[in-house]
Formats: structure tokens, sequence, C-alpha cells
């Protein structure tokens, strides 16, 4: 197969991968739209937001850029995947602990349980994004797409069962944490034959290598 074709092939198995994803979330919202009540909407929309603004921060942040710089070596790339994951716990340290605090700002007590489930999420996806971007690196387009769709359909599913167990607006969670989970440990599989992190780290490295990238 030529560059070409090769390059064809990812760009189908992505916009396909896009395409299912989509549909796949306006399915999931509409469902929960119509079963929860309507004092629970409200959160609905914020959990939306929160997760929209993870997936974001998860894709644009975390170092990806530097992470595809195919001059980095091991060590480097080392440097960059224990300093993310340090950022994400921190993140989920500050998001956990003030959880109580920010329902009470919003004035939304259910808030708290949820702000605590998403605060999860941040020791979960550094390490996926990190195995994500090494495959852009290395063109592996059709295997992020499969891990793409394979994990939000496994999302739904969660949604779906949790739905059926007990209506919340905290099925949107589970199925979403159960997500970032599957996607995670499929990209830690595949990028494994590129990448294995060496124990080192030093926030000045970090920041050197983040500075150089």
């Amino acid at each position: 197969m030529t560059i070409k074709e090769k390059n064809l092939a990812s760009a189908k198995w992505s916009i396909l991968s896009s395409i299912k994803i989509v549909g796949i979330g306006v399915l999931q919202l509409s469902l929960l739209a119509q079963i929860l009540q309507a004092n629970e909407l409200d959160l609905l929309a914020i959990a939306i937001i929160i997760l929209l603004a993870i997936d974001t921060l998860a894709d644009r942040g975390f170092g990806n850029a530097a992470i595809r710089n195919k001059n980095l070596n091991n060590s480097e790339l080392s440097i960059l995947y224990w300093g993310n994951v340090l950022s994400g716990i921190t993140i989920f340290a500050a998001l956990f602990i003030g959880s109580d605090l920010y329902s009470r700002i919003m004035n939304q007590p259910e808030m708290a349980i949820m702000l605590e489930m998403i605060s999860v999420i941040f020791i979960i996806i550094p390490q996926g994004q990190h195995y994500r971007a090494i495959l852009q690196r290395e063109k592996q387009f059709s295997r992020i797409a499969f891990t793409e769709t394979s994990s939000v359909l496994v999302g739904l599913g969660i949604t779906l069962f949790t739905v059926w167990l007990t209506p919340s607006v905290l099925c949107a969670i589970w199925g979403y944490l159960a997500m970032v989970s599957i996607r995670m440990l499929v990209y830690c599989y595949y990028g494994r034959s590129w990448f294995q992190p060496e124990y080192r780290f030093s926030l000045k490295s970090f920041a050197n290598v983040r500075a150089r990238n």
C-alpha cells in the first residue's frame, strides 16, 4: 500500500469514527433528557459542559504537541508522561477537595458527588492521551479510530445499564468514566510498542522539555 493509499484509509477511518461518535453522543443525550426529571436537567447541562471542557483540555493540553515531536527521546517522553500524570493528580485533588464548596456556590447540593466522580477522570485521561499522541506521531490512525469508537460504545452501554438500574444525571458520568478508562487501556496497549516510561522526573526537566517544544 502506498503512502497516499494509507493516508486515504486513515482519513476514512477518522471520518467514520467521528460520525459514529457524534451519533452515539446525540443518542445518549436524547435518552437522558427524556428520562431525567426537570430539576436534573440543569445538572446534566453542567456535566456536559465540564466533560466537553475536559476533552478539549486533554486534546490540546498535556503536552500532546511536544509528544508528537519525533526528536524527543524516551527519557524526554518519560518526563512529559510523569509531568502530565502529576498535573492530572493535582487537578483531581483540587476538584475532589473543593467539590462541597463548588456545589454550595452553584446552589446545587447534588453537584458535590458529581464533581467527585468527574475529578477521577483527571487521573485516567493523561495516560491515555500520552499514548494517543504517540500513536498520532506514528500515524496509527486506524487504531486511534478503533479505540475512540469502541470506547464510546462501551460508555453508551454503561450509561444505558446505569439508567436501567437508577435513572440519574450520574449515569452520564458513569458512562464517561467507563469510556475514558477503556480508551486509556487500549491506547496504552497499542502505544507500548513505541514507548515505555522510565522512572525519572524533575519539575525543571519537565519545564525545559515543554519550553523546547
